[in-house]
Parts: C-alpha cells; sequence; structure tokens
C-alpha cells in the first residue's frame, strides 16, 4: 500500500464537466489503513495502550486507522514550512470553529475561546463556574475521563445512568431532575454520547435545557464528536434553535475526533448569551493554549475540503459499523449491540455472565483490545465493552476471525 499521499491522490477518478471539458477532482476520500504492521509501528496510544504482543490488534481508544488527508497534510506541511511552530493565535480557529458550528449544527453561540483540548477547558470551566465540592451529573455509561476531571476541578460526580428502552437509550429525566433537587449544580451532556452513540435530537436537547433552566444547573455540552453523525442522521448542537437562551451554558469541541487529530492539541469553548461574559473574563494561562499547528489544522479541517472529506468519511464509517455489528452477531456466544446514530463507536454487551466470561477470555488470548465496560461508570457495566470501527475492514475482519477461532 503506498504511503505516498500525493501518488495516492494522483491514482484518484478525475471526471470532466460536458461544458468546459477540464479535470473536476473528486472529493478525497479517507485512506485506511490495512497494513497491521504500520498500525503497530504508530506512536499513537491506541495501538500502544493494548496487548503487548507482536500480533496484537487494538480496537479500543477512539483514534482512526487512517492516514491525514491532503487537505491537512499540505496545510501542516506548509505552515513547517514557514516555521510556523511557535505560539499560535487563536483569533482563525475560533472564527473557522463558529462558521462550522452554525452552518452544520444550527449552533448559535455568544463568544469563543481557544482551548488545549476539550477536558482541559472542562476542567477549567467547572472550577471557575462551580462552587468547591459542588455535585455534578455524569449519564453512564460515559467516557470514564470525565469522571477523572470532574473530580480534578474539586467537585463530585453524580452517576445517573441512561434508561435503556429495546434497542433505544433515553435520559432518565425522573432520576434527572431528582439529582438536581438533591444538590446537583452542574450537568455534563454529550452530544452524541459516548460510548452508546445516541445523537440526541432537537426536542430531548430542548428538555435537558429546560431542567437545567429549572434547577439553575451549570449546562456543560461536550460535543467532540458532533461532527460524525451517521449518513442523514442530524446531530443539533446544544446551541441551536435558541432554546440555550437564558441558560448558564458552555459548549465544548474539536476537530481531534472527526478528524483524528487529537495529537495536536486544539480545541473550541463557546457560550450561551448568559455566559459570554465568563468566558470572555477567563485567563487564557487557565484554559491553555492550542498548539499553533493544532490551530492551522482546525482552519484546514472546517474548511469546504474537510467538510467534503467529512461526508465520504461518515459513508465509510457507517459501513465499518455495520460490519462490527454483522461481526457481532455471528459470534459464538451471545452479544447485544445497537448501531450508533453517530460516532464510530460500538457498545455492546454480552448477554449472560457465562458468555461474558468466555468473551473476556478470548479477547485476552487473541491479542485484541477493546475497553472494557466498568471503566465506562463500574461494575454495573462488567459484561460491556466499547468497540471502536474505524478501521479497514480488513482489520476488522482479521480481529473478528481471530476471535471466533478463540471461541471455539
Amino acid at each position: 500500500m503506498p504511503h505516498d499521499l500525493r501518488a495516492a491522490r494522483a491514482q484518484e477518478p478525475v471526471v470532466r464537466s460536458a461544458r468546459t471539458a477540464s479535470p473536476v477532482q473528486l472529493p478525497e476520500r479517507p485512506r485506511f489503513i490495512t497494513d497491521l504492521d504500520v498500525l503497530r509501528a504508530r506512536r499513537t496510544l491506541k495501538w500502544r495502550i493494548g496487548p503487548d504482543t507482536p500480533d496484537r490488534i487494538c480496537l479500543g481508544v477512539a483514534e482512526m486507522d487512517l492516514y491525514p488527508p491532503e487537505f491537512l497534510r499540505s496545510a501542516l506541511v506548509e505552515a513547517l514550512g514557514l516555521g510556523e511552530t511557535g505560539y499560535g493565535l487563536p483569533e482563525a480557529q475560533e472564527a473557522a470553529c463558529g462558521r462550522y458550528l452554525s452552518a452544520h449544527h444550527d449552533a448559535d453561540v455568544a463568544g469563543l475561546r481557544c482551548t488545549t483540548d476539550v477536558l482541559t477547558g472542562l476542567r477549567t470551566l467547572m472550577r471557575s463556574g462551580l462552587a468547591p465540592g459542588s455535585p455534578v451529573i455524569v449519564e453512564t455509561p460515559v467516557y470514564g475521563d470525565l469522571f477523572t476531571v470532574v473530580r480534578e476541578a474539586g467537585l463530585e460526580p453524580v452517576a445517573v445512568p441512561l434508561l435503556r428502552t429495546g434497542a433505544q437509550w433515553q435520559h432518565d429525566w425522573a432520576a434527572l431532575a431528582t439529582a438536581a433537587r438533591d444538590g446537583a449544580r452542574g450537568w455534563i451532556v454529550c452530544q452524541p454520547h459516548n460510548p452508546v452513540g445516541r445523537a440526541w435530537t432537537l426536542p430531548e436537547m430542548s428538555q435537558a435545557i429546560a431542567v437545567c433552566r429549572e434547577h439553575d444547573l451549570l449546562l456543560l455540552a461536550n460535543e467532540v464528536h458532533i461532527p460524525l453523525g451517521m449518513p442523514g442522521r442530524a446531530v443539533p448542537s446544544a446551541f441551536a434553535d435558541g432554546a440555550i437562551h437564558g441558560v448558564r451554558a458552555f459548549g465544548l469541541t474539536s476537530a481531534s475526533k472527526a478528524f483524528n487529530v487529537p495529537g495536536l492539541k486544539s480545541a473550541t469553548v463557546y457560550g450561551s448569551e448568559r455566559s459570554a461574559a465568563a468566558l470572555a473574563d477567563l485567563p487564557q494561562s487557565l484554559l491553555g493554549r492550542p498548539g499553533s499547528l493544532g490551530a492551522v489544522a482546525t482552519v484546514a479541517c472546517y474548511g469546504p475540503e474537510g467538510v467534503a472529506w467529512l461526508r465520504t468519511l461518515r459513508e465509510e464509517l457507517a459501513e465499518r459499523v455495520r460490519l462490527v455489528l454483522d461481526e457481532l452477531a455471528s459470534l459464538p456466544v451471545r452479544v447485544s449491540a445497537t448501531a450508533p446514530e453517530a460516532t464510530y463507536l460500538v457498545w455492546a454487551e454480552a448477554d449472560g455472565e457465562q458468555d461474558a466470561r468466555r468473551l473476556a477470555a478470548a479477547l485476552d488470548t487473541s491479542g485484541i483490545h477493546v475497553l472494557v465496560g466498568e471503566s465506562f461508570g463500574g461494575t454495573a457495566f462488567d459484561r460491556c465493552f466499547r468497540l471502536n470501527a474505524a478501521s479497514h475492514p480488513a482489520v476488522l475482519r482479521t480481529a473478528f476471525a481471530r476471535l471466533r477461532a478463540a471461541l471455539r
């Protein structure tokens, strides 16, 4: 498989306009990596956190197994050619993020600020906006680092489980209201929700905002996965449709997940009208400064080429998710999983203790790394795991073939 992106782009199909007969480049397609040796040589968390075996296959951490698209590579190469490795300036990134959120997620935000990453921004917002020791609602199962960052901010996470009705996950409105009456002062809402893949609808987001308004909760909308709706699935921002008016609220997003650039360290924070002044007053030293190359990457990703590439990526991710769901259904143990409405992450659960033990042992002996359910909210999820579908089909099929063999 060629490693030179320019050579690969030269081989892409070209169409000609009937009017001008001039070449028209088709949108760039994502290039997923098929060579497991290349993946195992990567010095990133996903392929270093798994089993320390020569034949490991890592499907846990939320990184995608693909090469950077050419528009992104070109932007970074140009910046490096100019020696842009100093302190970055925030204005271009803030403007690009604001345009993207408005155009694609109907967000009407009041003020934008750069930060190093979503967790850094979230920690700073909670420390500055809530009294020490305040309870903060975190809906489970959820990305486990949210518990950590709440505690790092000097606050107390309050776990409120999501409800599952058949194949659908829902907010537990009664439990949320109880937590608020019992003293919760903040609520982290993940739109879409990691790991179950729910993309909350506009009415659901409006109802969440109404709960925050009624109980004067600080709403913290983690929207880092918001560009990753499945084809045909709208993922509205918490700041859409004007419902956020009058509520203390902040949102956080980044190009990191949708464009696979978490290592470039750049994210954006935005506020409701009620929170705009507090956001503007935050010292940059508390928010942290994004990397200069991260700012360059963000502007490129939120531009027209990035949006076109993202459209094709979502189509390919939907295919990968279908493949994973089919493979899970074919295993000789009973596993329940639902198709995510957004993200490339699949949340699965073994249907009984015996199947859970067999599956855990097979994952271990086959050298396949997934994230275990306990890390998303404790022992209530000990039969669950999260699997990353953002790999080449050949890699996914190899992993499941090995898993089936280990289960025999």
